[in-house]
């Protein structure tokens, strides 16, 4: 298990682990989210290649409708 922080809080996961299975484990609905790891906005269409490694830093960014 390694530990990551997701928007400030932190995550034991699998080793090994790839993005998407972080957002799955964490029962996020990818729709209108943007996801960026150590400050870096990773496309939707990588969130499978892209393995987190211990104390990486992710944030999660809703879309919200206003005006």
């Amino acid at each position: 298990m390694i530990t990551v922080n997701v928007n400030n809080q932190s995550h034991s996961i699998k080793k090994e682990s790839s993005l998407k299975e972080l957002i799955a484990q964490l029962r996020i609905v990818t729709q209108g989210i943007a996801v960026a790891v150590n400050h870096t906005i990773i496309p939707h269409t990588d969130w499978s290649t892209i393995k987190l490694q211990s104390e990486d830093t992710i944030l999660i960014i809703q879309a919200t409708q206003g005006g």
